[in-house]
């Protein structure tokens, strides 16, 4: 947001009336900056949609902001081209003030200080641009080539007619190419590769195709590589030693990312990919044995990032779940059991207090004690055994229908009826086999 008030000041500051002395038409002030608004940088003001595009706005942002100094640059510098240094120097400063890494505003400001208010400008410019090219040149035979190299740039860039300047420019980029590549060669001695690959990036920059510099480059980058897989890998190995599986198999995998044709790493990793599936297998295996099937697909599918065969899993899996439905089929037929033999207890009391009720009429009517009411004669009665063989036959019928609450209701009674009866016995019992899962 800062950027963005500084942004909006210096277009502010920019619309501003043009100098009065201005003798040529400079590049209109107000095309130098993109519209903020159609560019997104002024429409995030939501909390949860900066977060969300943070960093896609920061670059952005960075790209317009660059864009939009350097149109600016181009300006100041028409400025200083005509001889208005004031307007050079003041645009210099407000780039500097938003981005106070810009080298070349930070030259035209300093140029721009020096020649403004000068009786004769043009005078006053070619003996700043020779102070300067002089000052160039001794940095260069005193063998601070960097600081030579960077003060003639300034000359070329503030006189780019300048054929001396250009030809001494040239000159000292092949100096400083070897400068920088004799630095990175030092560095790289002292076993420093981070500095060693910065000097010969500096180098490359200057002679980008040069192919000696490529091939430090690309043997320190592969030293860098190799020494960062190894780091990787001897931190698995730490975390291997410790049994801490999952930490040694993201290590390997690190390590690989770096340098995929390691052989040690990977068949180390394939070790102990083979120990984690192995044990997440086991885990799962006790659970099933357990009969906690739930718990057990959730060990086996922790074991698929690791495994290589994927089948065997998915088989593990799949019975486990065919065995929850087993179980769970069988628990809801004992449940349906259970009840349908307290409804057949509930109607065998309801018929026994029918009987009961009944006997005490009986008595009543009588009049004998309940308990001689109910007194069984000796031996079965004519009646009794010819109603219990009725009630056997209507129960082999729901039988046969396989109705079988109806066919033990009919044995049941029969049974009351005649208790010597072997077949009632016998079919009883073989309904109870049925309803409980017997064959």
């Amino acid at each position: 947001m800062t950027n963005i008030f500084l942004a909006v000041t210096f277009l502010a500051a920019l619309c501003a009336p043009a100098h009065a002395q201005e003798k040529m038409r400079v590049k209109s002030e107000e095309s130098l900056f993109l519209d903020l608004q159609k560019t997104g940088l002024g429409s995030l003001t939501e909390f949860q949609e900066k977060k969300k595009f943070l960093e896609t706005v920061k670059l952005e942002k960075q790209k317009v902001m660059a864009r939009m100094l350097d149109n600016v640059y181009e300006s100041a510098f028409e400025y200083y081209r005509q001889g208005n240094y004031e307007d050079a120097r003041d645009l210099a400063a407000k780039i500097l003030a938003m981005d106070p890494n810009y080298q070349d505003a930070q030259m035209l400001l300093e140029a721009s200080n020096q020649l403004r208010g000068g009786g004769r400008a043009g005078m006053s410019e070619k003996l700043m641009i020779e102070d300067r090219f002089k000052a160039a040149l001794s940095y260069y035979n005193e063998g601070r080539i960097v600081e030579a190299h960077r003060k003639m740039e300034e000359v070329v860039k503030l006189s780019p007619n300048n054929i001396k300047g250009k030809y001494w420019l040239s000159k000292m980029k092949d100096d400083l190419k070897d400068y920088y590549s004799q630095k990175g060669a030092e560095e790289y001695n002292r076993q420093d590769m981070k500095a060693a690959l910065d000097n010969y990036y500096n180098a490359l920059l200057i002679r980008p195709r040069d192919a000696a510099t490529l091939e430090c480059i690309t043997r320190i980058e592969d030293e860098l590589r190799a020494q960062r897989a190894n780091d990787k890998l001897k931190e698995a190995l730490e975390f291997y030693a410790q049994g801490r599986l999952r930490d040694a198999y993201e290590g390997l995998q690190r390590a690989l990312e770096i340098r995929p044709g390691d052989s040690k790493a990977n068949k180390l990793l394939a070790e102990v990919r083979a120990e984690i599936e192995s044990g997440y297998l086991a885990s799962g295996k006790k659970l099933y044995g357990a009969r906690r099937y739930t718990e057990a697909i959730g060990e086996w599918d922790k074991a698929k990032p690791y495994t290589a065969n994927m089948s065997y899993l998915n088989k593990l899996i799949s019975r486990a779940r065919e065995q929850m439905k087993t179980e769970a089929d069988e628990k809801k037929r004992r449940g349906e059991e259970a009840a349908r033999r307290a409804r057949a207890e509930e109607e065998a009391r309801a018929r026994e207090e029918a009987a009961r009720r009944k006997a005490e009429e009986e008595a009543a009517r009588k009049g004998v004690s309940l308990e001689e009411a109910v007194k069984k004669p000796k031996g079965i009665s004519e009646e009794n055994r010819l109603a219990a063989q009725q009630h056997y036959l209507e129960g082999l019928k729901y039988f046969q229908n396989s109705n079988y609450e109806k066919a033990r209701d009919e044995w049941t009674i029969a049974r009351q009826l005649d208790p010597s009866s072997a077949d009632t016995a016998a079919g009883l019992k073989r309904i109870e086999q049925i309803l409980s899962g017997g064959q």
